[in-house]
């Protein structure tokens, strides 16, 4: 039985790795409908980038009960019309990919098997046929892959099929100073760096409780001092052309600001989350049902303690 390696980068707590590779085995869910169209040409535009192989992957799902597929059919038919399917959607925009069919009783359970057999290092889906046009949302899919998913996963705003040739110049980067932060701005790095895009980076203090205590001022001041410090740091250590902005605020509408001027945002994973696994926090779930912008969130650093 072939081992995958894992994608999280292990590093502790404050110390910056400058190596952290980009993804270069990426895959992408589709399933025929509009959401794995999106999601290829988000997935074409991160190959393209940084050269990375791609995989189109489709899952079709296998009945829990017997005889719930007509007799005339059979599993070899439906087998047939997915790989048909993810051959139509390659020609007309990913010719270099390759394809993997599988078949599961569950499609996020055969996206991640397909995902892990294949040492993928970035899975790609599309949104929830519920968002909005030009926005991200998450879907039963992604809501599922949720703690199980080793590799950074991204979400493709809805309608994005419409931008074959979308391109990654700008890519954005939330930090707070948590190893879940140094974790997605390593892997912004890496990105940033193998495209040759520019690298933003957002500080966010957020100044909800301290600015209302006594002296409350002069500790949010403190605290941007240190936050801008440790982010120039940890910015620097990507080897990226990096662009730093430190300010004050909640979270996700500080984020959702930085959605107007890139072309990706990458976040972390939420505190409580498994280490070594991909789980959106209060700020991710906030920002993912609203954005206008694809999503990449990091996987929680193997290291990291749950909360």
């Amino acid at each position: 039985m072939r081992t995958q390696k894992s994608y999280t980068p292990e590093f502790s707590h404050g110390e910056y790795p400058t190596q952290v590779p980009a993804p270069n085995r990426i895959g992408v869910g589709v399933d025929g409908g509009s959401g794995g169209r999106d999601a290829v040409v988000l997935a074409s535009a991160l190959a393209r980038a940084t050269r990375a192989e791609l995989m189109l992957i489709a899952v079709y799902e296998e009945p829990l009960l017997e005889g719930v597929v007509p007799a005339q059919l059979g599993w070899t038919s439906v087998q047939e019309d997915a790989r048909a399917m993810l051959a139509r959607t390659r020609d007309s925009l990913a010719p270099q990919a390759r394809i993997a069919v599988r078949s599961n009783a569950l499609a996020w359970r055969g996206l991640l098997h397909v995902a892990r057999l294949e040492h993928r290092d970035l899975l790609v889906i599309g949104s929830t046929r519920h968002a909005n046009h030009g926005q991200v949302g998450l879907g039963n899919i992604a809501d599922e892959l949720q703690s199980h998913l080793e590799c950074p996963l991204a979400v493709a705003p809805r309608g994005m099929r419409g931008d074959a040739d979308a391109r990654l110049e700008r890519v954005g980067v939330g930090f707070d100073a948590t190893p879940e932060s140094e974790a997605a701005l390593a892997l912004a790095g890496s990105i940033a760096r193998a495209a040759g895009a520019d690298l933003f980076v957002r500080g966010l203090v957020d100044d909800r409780i301290a600015g209302v205590a006594l002296a409350g001022d002069a500790i949010v001041a403190e605290q941007l001092t240190s936050l801008t410090d440790h982010a120039q740091e940890a910015a620097r250590a990507t080897d990226a052309r990096a662009h730093l902005e430190v300010i004050r605020g909640v979270a996700d509408e500080g984020l959702r600001g930085l959605c107007d001027h890139v072309d990706l945002l990458v976040i972390g994973s939420g505190h409580s989350g498994a280490p070594g696994r991909v789980r959106l926090g209060t700020t991710g779930e906030t920002l993912i049902n609203e954005a206008p912008t694809p999503i990449l969130v990091a996987p929680r650093p193997r290291h990291a303690a749950a909360v």
